[in-house]
């Protein structure tokens, strides 16, 4: 299971933001020649999908969606049971769905306003960073870390000791996401949405305005219908158990 687009068939890792040099990398044939057996290659975003079909939150579950929020945005579609895969197999970037037209640059793709920019654990700590830089803002303990040192975690840690800032962060991350999932309910109807990744562990933080801004903007026919469920994989492992499952 690797990040990025990249094709099943040819066993090419076309491009992968995250990974520096990543571009065009015949991955199967690298680790089949080092590990002289056969070898298969999935997004793992979708990977990881297939792993909370057979083994987690969605197991017996036909049409749910997976969401990986770390440090980017990750996501992989089931409907019917399958995979989607699309005509060229670069089918589910949900992260880089633009959810604020013109928004923040996304540094590794140059895409302005995408979903990963706002919903992930770097789109956290730039939200942060954005609020202290406003000419008035509240009193924050953020203000108490240089700049460098801000991460999602340092957010949460101030969020839970009561920052108003920190607390508005996450609100705003939230409110994004919640938006974002409603249109993903409208494409697929999904009986659920997982989620998994670091950003989850921020509970109610983030998913208090994430179900709140979801609900708010779907159809009446969907409100109060689809379940957003936490994973019950391993966050190091669903990639892996999802390898596993779409081997056998």
């Amino acid at each position: 299971g690797c990040p990025g687009p990249l094709s099943s068939r040819l066993g090419l890792v076309f491009e992968t933001p995250n990974l520096t040099g990543w571009v065009n990398v015949p991955a199967q044939k690298i680790l089949e020649e080092k590990l002289q057996l056969p070898v298969y290659l999935s997004n793992d975003a979708n990977a990881a999908a297939v792993g909370e079909m057979q083994y987690g939150a969605a197991k017996g579950m036909k049409n749910f969606i997976t969401i990986t929020l770390g440090t980017g945005v990750g996501s992989g579609i089931i409907i019917d049971g399958k995979i989607v895969l699309g005509h060229n197999g670069f089918a589910g970037e949900l992260g880089h769905v633009i959810v604020r037209n013109g928004g923040r640059e996304h540094k590794g793709t140059g895409l302005k306003g995408s979903l990963e920019a706002y919903a992930s654990a770097t789109g956290v700590r730039d939200t942060a960073i954005e609020l202290l830089q406003e000419t008035q803002h509240s009193p924050s303990l953020l203000e108490n870390y240089p700049i460098n040192e801000l991460t999602s975690e340092t957010v949460f840690k101030c969020a839970e000791q009561g920052d108003s800032l920190a607390n508005e962060v996450f609100e705003f991350t939230g409110q994004i996401l919640g938006e974002a999932l409603a249109t993903f309910v409208h494409f697929s109807a999904p009986e659920a949405i997982v989620l998994f990744g670091g950003l989850t562990k921020a509970g109610d933080l983030i998913m208090k305005p994430t179900r709140q801004a979801m609900e708010d903007n779907l159809l009446q026919v969907f409100k109060n219908k689809v379940k957003i469920l936490y994973s019950d994989l391993q966050e190091a492992d669903a990639a892996i158990l999802g390898a596993s499952a779409l081997v056998w």
